[in-house]
């Protein structure tokens, strides 16, 4: 009853998809790394707000989350950012992100995902 397409919410995600070197503005490599990210994608994902039994029950009373999202076909890794509107491409994912995937939990039919909100 969690999955139903009337309880689902749209969002837009990315994923990290490797890394890259940095370098500075006379092309000298820095050191650092910069993360690359996939193409923003919507989704439509089931969300809850993650106070109550269902909360402790799935991911322990210790889980200190934002919002619970539960999907039978959205696969999300720990790498993903999550939007609440649609991003640019290429902009900085890092500090414009809404939420990030902190816990998965699969059983057997459906996916569950812990999200902590930015600060």
């Amino acid at each position: 009853m969690r999955t139903l397409e009337l309880n689902k919410s749209i969002l837009w995600y990315v994923k990290q998809t490797g890394s890259t070197k940095k370098t500075d503005s006379d092309g000298y490599y820095t050191g650092e790394t910069v993360p690359t990210f996939s193409v923003p994608t919507q989704i439509k994902i089931a969300l809850y707000p993650s106070n109550g039994s269902v909360t402790e029950r799935i991911f322990g009373k210790d889980a200190s989350l934002d919002m619970i999202g539960v999907s039978n076909d959205v696969v999300l890794d720990e790498t993903c950012f999550l939007f609440l509107t649609q991003p640019t491409v290429g902009q900085d994912y890092f500090t414009t992100y809404d939420y990030s995937v902190s816990m998965i939990k699969q059983s057997l039919n459906t996916y569950n995902y812990g999200f902590k909100r930015r600060v």
